[in-house]
């Protein structure tokens, strides 16, 4: 078969997109993922969700046993971080959970389950719990918000951030810092009852 100029041309853009996207995409700081390990009684089995390059997934890596990584997208996968005790496997959003089981682990056999940067990508975005196989207490999602560096910077990243209509609208859920989502949970406190914040500091270089 002969691919035509235009589309072999538009494969290889793509492709060095998914590239740039693994090697330069913002990677979540240890102390959460110390944090949330934690929380679990045991670290045998992590669970990371719609693990895109595996960002989360390499960091679970260093605090369970093994982690298994999840993502619909085959292209995603195949530039993640190559990790001995993670197992990357492509997946269908609509799988059984007969099919969930064989790929993942029976039921309560998930010490914990990641959702790192992705909730809003579902279509049924707590769908995944009413038949998540994990142990109890053991689902963690996050994403991260705009930074805030000057008004000077600010205004400059805001303009080509801003480009609405054309973000997908699930994704206003980000901008909204997941507030407007109606989570099943209690939330996390430290051993005085009181609701933990955490909050971290990055700089561009």
């Amino acid at each position: 078969m002969v691919v035509p100029a235009t589309l072999l041309s538009l494969i290889i853009i793509l492709k060095k997109l998914w590239q740039g996207c693994s090697s330069n995409r913002h990677n979540f700081i240890e102390e959460l993922f110390n944090f949330i390990a934690s929380k679990t009684p045991s670290h045998n089995l992590a669970w990371d969700i719609g693990t895109g390059n595996g960002q989360a997934a390499k960091s679970l890596a260093k605090l369970y046993k093994d982690v298994i990584a999840t993502d619909k997208s085959p292209k995603q996968l195949e530039f993640a971080a190559n990790v001995p005790n993670v197992q990357y496997i492509c997946t269908n959003p609509k799988m059984s959970i007969c099919e969930l089981e064989k790929k993942v682990g029976k039921k309560s056999s998930v010490d914990l389950v990641t959702i790192a940067q992705a909730l809003h990508w579902f279509d049924d975005r707590l769908h995944f719990y009413k038949q998540v196989i994990k142990k109890p207490n053991g689902i963690a999602t996050w994403c991260y918000k705009l930074p805030n560096i000057n008004n000077s910077v600010d205004s400059v990243f805001n303009k080509y951030y801003n480009v609405q209509p054309d973000w997908e609208p699930t994704r206003k859920s980000v901008d909204d810092k997941y507030k407007t989502i109606d989570f099943p949970f209690e939330p996390i406190c430290d051993n005085n009852n009181n609701v933990v914040h955490l909050v971290f500091q990055t700089y561009l270089e």
